[in-house]
Parts: structure tokens; C-alpha cells; sequence
């Protein structure tokens, strides 16, 4: 009894020894960071792979700390990371049988240099012998004038230009390293692009016979079968779209080490080498070389096919130190937890460990605060900080009682449900529509948990310059009933909408293990029902089950989320050829003309075209009702007073973040910096980018389990 009444009458001294505890703790922190953002969050210390951020707040420390080649600025607008300009080009490569055939092709070209000047036609910049080659380079990479000046030389004795895909059962990489070491025949080998382990692209020049048995002695050893190796087309010149970076001069890792074109590439080809679900990973594995230029001033890449969307690989993709890359050759959780690669951000990692975090400006200025992070606390200490008011940011929010300010993180993704149109229902546009005009939005956001936010119905992402914001289908659940009537659905006297065959029924796929993916689609299910439909929810256990029902399009419709991606290229999820058993095209929309417009947009390199291109799409595309957007979601934090008068604080789509917090925009903000353009047509071929701003591109992409 004594004992108990002792626990009973000490456990508030003990509260209190805590919270005074707390408090001192918490104002020394603000004492050691002036002027600095206290946060606290109740996740665990953060890996920080700066590639693979797994929450939100990770992602924003990341943006913090790393710097990527092009960084989108919190205005939508492309601003400079370690690049300072890019430009597109187009390079063409002939082969011949000897240099000296090679230079009567170089004369022929240089000929055209009179009065007509042929070479400002055709955008040709220069030309350059390489041995039996003859390398050709456009200004621009859809130039008109490729196929003239290859017509010219082509009655020389050219040498024919082979692709060929080699796949085997087992990893090639080590045999086909022997074969290009030791046979005879691999000086015929032009390029090679590995396509997985076990299957691999190559271009060669001039006769295959004994190459081929060549590679074969080489590959087979070993194998229980031999390897496969098929033609894939042959032309007669090597055509390759080519981006130069160039990287700002005086840019340097936070340990002083002056940051190069070679980090780049190291960077580039790290992430090349590892499977992680990268955005734009398709893009990234399509690199043909990387080669650092003008003393590392340069990056220069190669793309083995024509994809104007290749630059968005570039956007917001953080670059390491290759002396880092080098130290740790197999990267684990490890290693970005205790060996935390140096950034070129604004801010560093002074200090690191399981409970806190802290983040210095590079420049000691008030106007750029520091950060303080306190990771695994508890309520208790929440309460306590929030109480005392020595805590800046609750993350996520917490007790509103006590906040001023709830801040949402920029959309970065969104919940749609996606229409199998080969369903005997829902192949009928007029159903989809019904469906999409008697589901409410804005009940499902008054009625689901916080983090949600807008949504149109735009395929892109919302608040961006080239967003056409296209409006969503408003509630009109009559009108939807009406839509369904006369497409042959009339409703019962229970309710249900039936043709002369069935009642309106299908089953909505929903991914398992997720609280707001199973309220949603129960709250889903529910305003459907008022339309007439009868709706059955099947929960998919797990990403890999899921995946393969999408791929085997196994669904009547589906709840997914959407990612944003820093891309514009669509094809992927729309075009004809995808929608055949294994493409991503999921809802088997099959339209010609759509799929014209999908590759003109993909292989638009020209930023200000895109715009017009994507208007395009969505007025053919948007009217099928392929797919029906419901919301974003964010996270959302608890903002102290401290914080009133800084970074923005609009409705949900806000785009409030910490980088927002350390590099507020000037008022009136400046005209973008970065001269991120094509060449105009105007050009001298040795001009350096005209100094146009250029706006950003970004996309939307399915976000898929592996």
C-alpha cells in the first residue's frame, strides 16, 4: 500500500521533472540554432537515401542537403542545380570501308558550304572523320536536313549498320566481356546496351558471318542451351539524339571538393547499374554513353532512341560525389546511415544521430534558417514543445488544440480509379461517364481522414505552367442516372440499374493494407449504388498479386494510386501497342489517333511545344473516361506562430515546403536563371543557348508494385 501510494503521489513529479527536462533541452537546442526551425516527428532517424526517399520528410531533406543537375523550383519553373545550361543535338555516325572513302564523304558535305549554304538548311554544325567513320552533327535533334546530307554520300561504299538482341537463360555480362577482350571480330561491335542481365542490343558494322560465330563460342560456354541472337533491323547510319549539360562554374560538395561532370556520370552510372524504382527509370536505362567533357565542365550524353522526355531523368535527380561512389561501390541502408554522402545543397549535415538531426546553411545568413530535427518523440514531448512553444513544425500534425497553422506538402500523388474497357459494362464511354458524374468528390474529402486534397481531371499534375486544369465532372447524380437510361440501364424497382441481359454490376479491385484506399472505396461503393450500380470490392493481398492482375488486365476497375513524375511522355499508358497482355496500358484504351498524338508528344523535345501537345492529347483523350480521378493527398504539419510569416500557406495544393522555409521567393520573383533551351535556328552552330528562360515540364505516371 505504502509502495503504491509512493507511484501514485511521485508519478506527477515525475511528469513534471520530465516536462522541465524537456523544456531546457528544447530551449538549448534554440539557443545552439539561432534563428534556426525546430521540428519534431514521431518517425524514427531516416536512412536518407537520397534516391529512395521513404516519407515525405525525408524527400524534403533530401532537397535540402542534394543537389540535382536541374532542380524544379517551388514555382513550377526550371531552375539551376549543378547544370547551368543543356542543349539538344543530333548526332549521325556513317561507317565506310577505309578513312580515305570516309574523307570524300567529308569533302562532299563541306562543299555545300557555298553560296547556297546547305549546312544552315539542314541545321548541320559539323563534320568529323574518326578513322572509317564519318560523324555528323546536327544542331537540333529532329533536323530536317539529316536525310539530304546522308543521300549525298550514300552512293559511297557504305557499310551497313546492324542491330542485333542477344538474350540468354543465364547473366551475360562476364562471357561477353571475354568475347570483347579476346575476339578477333569485336572491333565490329559499335555500341552496346545491356537490357537486364541476360539480354543485351548491340550495333555492328560490315559482315556478321564470322562475328557471329565468334560471339557464340564466346557466349555459349557454359550454357545449357545457346544463346539467342536475332537481328532486329539494319539502316545505314547510326542516328543518336545527344544532351550536353554543362555544369556551373564554382560549384562545390560540402567537403570542399569542386563538383564535376565526372560526379555526374559516376552518379548516372551507379544508378544504372541497380534496379531501385527510379521516376523516369526507363528513360535513365535508355543512356547510350555518358562522357565528361571540356576539363568535366561538360556532361555529354548519348540515347539510344528518339525521346525528347530524356531530360526529365535530370529534374530533381540528386548527384554524389564519384570519390563517395567509389568508396562504396555496393551501397546498402548502411552506408547512407552512418557515411552520409557530402551534398552541393544549400544546407549540410553538421549532426547525425537516432534522435536528432541538424542541418546548416552553407551561407550564414538570417534570412536562411538552420533545422533541428527530432526524430521518435512522443506525445508527451510533442505536447510539451507545442505548449512551450519552442517547437517550430509538428510533423506529422498533432493535439490541433494547440496549433496556429496546418501546412500540406506539395501534391505528390494522387488516388484514381482506372476502367477496364474491354468489361462488358464499362467498355461503354456513356457508363463511365455516369460513373464519374455521380461520384462526389467533395464528400469523400469531407468524409475521409486528412492529407486529401484537389484533384482535376487533367493526366498531369496539378499547379504546373502547362496544366491544362482540367475541370472535374461536378456531382449530378440525375444526370448520370439520365446518361445511364438511355444507354439502355434502366433502374428497378429496388434501385438497380439493369439492361434486358443483366443488372450493372462489376467488381472494384482495391489494394490491401491500406486504410484510405478501403474507406475510399467503401464511401465509393456507397454513391454508386444511388446511380444503380451494383459494386463488389475485392482487396488484392499484396503489390505482386496486384501487379499481375493489372498486367494481365484481370479487373473490371481498379483503385490505384497515381505518382507525379517529372515527365510528359504519356505512351506508356495509353498507346495501342501497350494494352496487349504484359503492356502498362491497363485499361486497354485503343485509339489510332490518340496513338499518334502519344509518340509526337513523347519525342517533342522542345519545351514550348509541349504545351500545345498536351492540350491535344487530353481533348481526344480526356473524353473516352479512361480513368477517374478522385484526389491528392499530402502530409500535413502543425506550424507554429514562429512560422506565420514564412514560406506559402494557400489551401491544400500549396506547394509548402522546407526548401520553401530556407530560400523564400523574392518578391517580384526574378526571371528564371536557367538557360535551359534548344538552339535556335539562328544559331551559329558554335553559340552558346540563347539566354530565353525556359519553362518546367513535369508528368504524371503511374506509381505500379513491382
Amino acid at each position: 500500500m505504502i509502495l503504491a501510494r509512493t507511484l501514485i503521489l511521485g508519478f506527477p513529479l515525475l511528469v513534471a521533472a520530465v516536462a522541465a527536462w524537456a523544456v531546457r533541452e528544447s530551449r538549448h537546442s534554440r539557443t545552439d540554432r539561432s534563428e534556426g526551425v525546430v521540428v519534431m516527428l514521431s518517425q524514427s532517424a531516416p536512412v536518407l537515401n537520397p534516391f529512395m526517399p521513404a516519407t515525405e520528410v525525408e524527400q524534403e531533406i533530401t532537397e535540402l542537403v542534394h543537389e540535382p543537375l536541374i532542380r524544379l523550383g517551388a514555382d513550377g519553373t526550371l531552375q539551376p542545380g549543378l547544370a547551368e545550361f543543356w542543349r539538344w543535338t543530333q548526332d549521325v555516325t556513317c561507317w565506310f570501308a577505309d578513312e580515305a572513302t570516309a574523307r570524300r564523304a567529308q569533302e562532299l558535305l563541306q562543299a555545300q558550304i557555298g553560296e547556297k549554304n546547305l549546312w544552315a538548311e539542314w541545321h548541320l554544325s559539323s563534320v568529323r572523320v574518326l578513322e572509317n567513320r564519318l560523324l555528323l552533327s546536327f544542331a537540333e535533334p529532329n533536323a530536317a536536313g539529316v536525310r539530304q546530307a546522308f543521300e549525298l554520300v550514300s552512293g559511297l561504299d557504305l557499310k551497313p549498320v546492324v542491330f542485333w538482341r542477344i538474350e540468354s537463360r543465364k547473366p551475360l555480362r562476364q562471357s561477353w566481356d571475354r568475347f570483347m577482350a579476346g575476339s578477333s571480330q569485336a572491333g565490329q561491335i559499335q555500341r552496346v546496351w545491356f537490357d537486364g542481365p541476360n539480354a543485351c542490343e548491340v550495333v555492328l558494322t560490315g559482315d556478321s558471318h564470322r562475328l557471329l560465330e565468334d560471339m557464340h563460342r564466346f557466349l555459349d560456354i557454359g550454357m545449357d542451351e545457346p544463346a539467342a541472337i536475332n537481328p532486329l533491323a539494319e539502316v545505314g547510319a547510326l542516328s543518336e539524339p545527344v544532351l550536353d549539360l554543362d555544369i556551373r562554374p564554382g560549384q562545390r560538395w560540402h567537403n570542399g571538393t569542386p563538383a564535376t561532370a565526372e560526379d555526374a556520370k559516376a552518379t548516372l552510372e551507379f544508378l544504372r547499374g541497380n534496379d531501385w524504382p527510379l521516376p523516369n527509370r526507363e528513360a535513365l536505362s535508355n543512356i547510350q554513353t555518358l562522357e565528361s567533357q571540356n576539363n568535366g565542365s561538360r556532361l555529354h550524353v548519348s540515347f539510344r532512341r528518339r525521346q525528347g522526355t530524356a531530360l526529365c531523368v535530370f529534374v530533381n535527380l540528386p548527384m554524389l560525389p564519384a570519390e563517395w561512389l567509389r568508396a562504396h561501390p555496393s551501397v546498402n541502408e548502411s552506408d547512407f546511415t552512418h557515411h552520409s554522402p557530402p551534398g552541393a545543397g544549400t544546407h549540410r549535415i553538421t549532426l547525425r544521430d537516432t534522435r536528432s538531426l541538424i542541418l546548416e546553411p552553407l551561407q550564414k545568413d538570417k534570412a536562411m534558417p538552420g533545422f533541428l530535427f527530432n526524430f521518435s518523440a512522443s506525445p508527451l514531448m510533442t505536447q510539451i514543445g507545442m505548449r512551450t512553444r519552442v517547437v517550430d513544425l509538428v510533423w506529422p500534425a498533432a493535439d490541433r488544440t494547440h496549433l496556429e497553422q496546418l501546412r500540406f506538402t506539395p501534391p505528390r500523388q494522387r488516388l484514381v480509379v482506372l476502367w477496364n474497357t474491354r468489361h462488358d459494362i464499362l467498355k461503354n464511354e456513356r457508363c463511365r461517364e455516369a460513373l464519374a458524374l455521380a461520384t462526389d468528390r467533395e464528400e469523400l474529402i469531407r468524409a475521409l481522414p486528412g492529407r486529401l486534397g484537389h484533384a482535376d481531371s487533367s493526366l498531369f499534375a496539378p499547379g504546373l505552367w502547362f496544366s491544362t486544369r482540367a475541370p472535374k465532372p461536378s456531382f449530378q447524380l440525375e444526370q448520370a442516372r439520365q446518361i445511364l437510361t438511355s444507354a439502355g440501364w434502366s433502374r428497378d424497382d429496388k434501385g438497380t440499374a439493369r439492361s434486358q441481359e443483366r443488372p450493372f454490376q462489376f467488381t472494384l479491385l482495391v489494394p490491401g493494407g491500406d486504410v484510405l484506399h478501403t474507406r475510399t472505396a467503401d464511401l465509393l461503393v456507397a454513391q454508386w449504388r444511388q446511380l444503380g450500380a451494383e459494386v463488389k470490392i475485392e482487396h488484392v493481398p499484396d503489390a505482386i498479386a496486384l501487379s499481375q492482375r493489372l498486367h494481365e488486365h484481370r479487373f473490371d476497375a481498379v483503385l490505384l494510386d497515381q505518382r507525379f513524375e517529372v515527365s510528359w511522355d504519356q505512351l506508356p499508358w495509353w498507346h495501342s501497342e501497350q494494352a496487349k497482355s504484359g503492356g502498362s496500358n491497363f485499361c486497354g484504351i485503343m485509339d489510332p489517333q490518340t496513338d499518334l498524338i502519344l509518340e509526337a508528344l513523347a519525342a517533342e523535345y522542345d519545351p514550348e511545344q509541349v504545351p500545345k501537345r498536351v492540350r491535344e492529347l487530353e481533348s481526344r483523350l480526356l473524353p473516352m473516361h479512361p480513368l477517374l480521378a478522385l484526389f491528392t493527398t499530402h502530409d500535413e504539419a502543425s506550424a507554429m506562430p514562429t512560422l506565420h510569416e514564412q514560406g506559402a500557406t494557400g489551401g491544400p495544393v500549396s506547394a509548402w515546403t522546407l526548401q520553401a522555409l530556407a530560400v523564400p521567393p523574392k518578391r517580384p520573383p526574378p526571371a528564371p536563371a536557367l538557360k535551359l533551351q534548344l538552339r535556335s535556328r539562328d544559331d551559329a552552330p558554335e553559340d552558346r543557348p540563347s539566354k530565353r528562360p525556359v519553362s518546367p515540364i513535369i508528368k504524371l505516371h503511374l506509381r505500379l508494385p513491382e
